[in-house]
């Protein structure tokens, strides 16, 4: 399949992708962020693991006890992103968390194909990737500030400012190389058996967190969630499974451009509709000039 039919489909992905927050968060209304979290990736888990079952893909799993144990920490990466997300999106709204995501994630990934790493082609760091990546974070902050002033109140005070968007986009770089070490792992067991090994890694790093935290309790109130709360784990399937599958074929920064687009697309659509339980904020001059600083700064940080 050509690259560019392959990045399209990605977009189509990062539309979808950029659902899970919000869903998440919908769901933590109802069980606690954390909790949302676990219900979230156990859910994936099962999906990936019915998905092995019936196509007969069991045999990669036996083979997980061959493959370097960093090969693994894929499944760490995306449950830390899942439960950080799901504890932000209320405070900073979707399309803060999808521009410090995108900002962190392509920043991540431009070293990534820069240096090789995972076996993704070396691609140099040009003078336009650094301009690139310079608008994205012009881009990123203009989002926080926008939302606030076309919500007409702000969601969060200074200072949870200064601690959760800086906080996404670190654990936004992680998920940089989540994919690229998730494709690395499925080269010795095959996709979908590496899809499955990232989210149970996930959900029982997700399930300590839980324990730890005392926040089991929210478990109990799972029921009074709306049935399409329960969505963010298949949309995570689909994701990672689509993302591990296509970083080999248009490298990282390409896989993480495609995604971007996807991303900022559905963002916007759910922070303008109100989508999921969020506070409507309209698409005004300023967040119109974002997404042109994220678009493209996307473009000469992938050129």
């Amino acid at each position: 399949m050509a690259s560019p039919v392959i990045a399209l489909l990605i977009v189509a992905v990062g539309i979808q992708f950029a659902a899970q927050a919000p869903i998440n968060g919908g769901l933590g209304r109802s069980t606690g962020p954390l909790a949302a979290a676990l219900v979230s990736n156990t859910i994936g888990t099962i999906c990936l693991l019915l998905i092995c079952l019936l196509g007969g893909w069991m045999a990669g799993l036996g083979r997980v006890g061959e493959v370097p144990s960093w090969e693994l920490t894929g499944g760490l990466i995306g449950g830390m992103y899942v439960g950080v997300a799901a504890i932000v999106i209320s405070r900073i709204g979707a399309g803060v968390v999808a521009a410090a995501t995108i900002t962190g994630q392509l920043a991540c990934s431009v070293a990534v194909d820069h240096f090789g790493w995972f076996g993704i082609e070396v691609h140099d760091v040009s003078g336009p990737r650094v301009l690139g990546l310079l608008l994205l974070l012009g881009g990123a902050l203009a989002m926080v500030y926008s939302r606030e002033e076309a919500s007409g109140t702000p969601v969060a005070g200074r200072s949870h400012r200064v601690l959760y968007v800086p906080l996404v986009l670190l654990i936004a770089a992680l998920v940089g190389l989540q994919h690229p070490i998730n494709s690395d792992l499925a080269t010795h067991i095959g996709d979908f058996p590496a899809g499955f090994m990232n989210f149970a890694v996930g959900t029982v790093l997700l399930a300590v967190l839980v324990v730890a935290s005392g926040k089991a309790v929210g478990l109990r109130r799972v029921r009074e969630a709306k049935s399409y709360y329960f969505l963010g784990g298949p949309i995570g399937v689909i994701t990672v499974v689509s993302s591990l599958a296509a970083v080999t074929e248009i490298g990282a920064a390409g896989l993480t451009s495609a995604l971007v687009t996807g991303q900022l697309i559905g963002a916007l659509v759910l922070d303008r509709i109100g989508a999921f339980g969020l506070p409507r904020v309209p698409v005004n001059w300023v967040r119109l000039a974002a997404v042109a600083a994220l678009l493209g700064g996307t473009f000469l940080a992938t050129s």
